[in-house]
């Protein structure tokens, strides 16, 4: 359970035996922690990150494909329902016990095999995403089963990254930026959104990402207003604002960075936006250190554009969020987040203004990784901001 994995083939983008017995060591601490039995996880990432096997990736769907119960003391339990996966889990992984589960109707029942199996049928779980009728059937054929939501204890799990796993997501962002690069080579007037994505996309997995985490931004001119968060078949003009928002993933780990570039010369007040974004980006990031709240960081965002006069257009969400494995991981960089910044923790910070009653103006929308550290942060990108646009008039 905390040795390094024992299979004919690692498992594919394996992320290392230190970093694999690290994981399931804790694991176990955080359950015997919390008077946890088990854990269960039905999320793709969940599956992966707990037992290093390969589930299909970051899906833009959600299907019920996976499901891992860890019990506390023992080894991970793995079911899937693709008959593909029946050879990849023999060959790729160290997981002993793995059961092919076949419609969503049967889930709940093999859930509750794998529970009684384990000895925990009238146990407390912790469980992550179950669908409605999931849940109803395990609680019919286990009455004595007490089901928690294991969010607090996977933030607790995953939010100080190991040294391993910084190292990971700096190479992710390596990959991001050479992403962000292809996008300022290939924006022009006349050229679609979507070819933009497609050539940072080309590039990132020229320069190793698994995957793209979610779909690339590049949202210019009136989309770019409303912060549309996909590439179209729109036409970017001479002029427009172009927001950029993507990402790659490192054996499982995710970069994410966000820039805006204008196509062509910048009027004065799309300068304005930009430099009243950067400003806000500027105050997220000097605001990030131990001891500071997630709420604190965005508050520090808001108030820099809110005193430049454009909260009417700010980003109406989190500033950030968690960066590592999987996406938007929590705690969010949020109002009323009051979860303290601690030594090795990840975020990314991605403030916006977006002028969606002024189309013509557009929008600007920047996202920086940082790591806090014992004395403050560190950047992990080094990718420009864009000077035409920081210029004064």
């Amino acid at each position: 359970m905390t040795s390094p994995v024992q299979s004919k083939e690692k498992p594919s983008f394996y992320g290392g035996d230190e970093l694999h017995v690290w994981k399931q060591t804790r694991l176990q601490e955080v359950m015997a922690a919390h008077g946890i039995d088990a854990m269960l996880f039905t999320k793709s990432e969940a599956v992966r990150y707990t037992t290093d096997f390969y589930a299909k990736g970051y899906r833009p769907f959600m299907d019920l494909e996976y499901f891992v119960v860890i019990p506390s003391g023992g080894a991970p339990v793995v079911g899937y329902s693709s008959g593909s996966d029946t050879h990849r889990i023999r060959i790729k992984s160290d997981i002993a016990d793995h059961r092919k589960i076949s419609g969503p109707e049967t889930w709940a029942g093999a859930l509750a095999g794998v529970l009684t199996d384990c000895g925990l049928g009238s146990g407390t779980v912790a469980a992550d995403l179950l669908p409605f009728q999931v849940h109803a059937g395990l609680v019919e054929h286990l009455p004595r089963l007490r089901v928690l939501d294991a969010a607090p204890l996977w933030i607790e799990l995953t939010v100080v990254k190991h040294p391993i796993e910084i190292d990971y997501i700096r190479h992710a962002l390596a990959i991001v930026e050479t992403g962000l690069h292809a996008s300022f080579d290939a924006i022009r007037p006349g050229v679609r959104e979507r070819d933009v994505a497609v050539a940072a996309e080309t590039a990132m997995r020229r320069a190793g990402s698994e995957m793209q985490p979610f779909l690339t931004v590049v949202s210019s001119g009136s989309n770019a207003a409303i912060f549309e968060r996909i590439a179209t078949e729109k036409r970017i003009r001479s002029g427009e604002m172009v927001i950029l928002d993507m990402g790659a993933v490192y054996r499982g780990y995710t970069g994410d960075l966000g820039r805006t570039v204008c196509a062509g010369e910048p009027t004065a007040r799309q300068r304005e936006i930009y430099r009243v974004t950067h400003a806000a980006i500027e105050a997220a990031i000097d605001a990030v250190k131990p001891g500071a709240t997630c709420a604190e960081v965005d508050r520090a965002a808001r108030d820099a554009i809110g005193g430049l006069g454009y909260a009417k257009y700010e980003h109406r969400f989190a500033t950030g969020h968690q960066l590592g494995w999987g996406l938007h991981a929590e705690p969010l960089v949020h109002r009323g987040v009051d979860y303290e910044l601690r030594p090795g923790m990840v975020m990314c910070l991605e403030p916006r203004v977006t002028l969606y009653d002024q189309p013509a103006v557009g929008g600007a929308h920047l996202e920086e990784a940082v790591l806090v550290t014992r004395s403050g942060h560190e950047r992990l990108s080094r990718c420009r901001f864009e000077e035409s646009l920081l210029a004064q008039d």
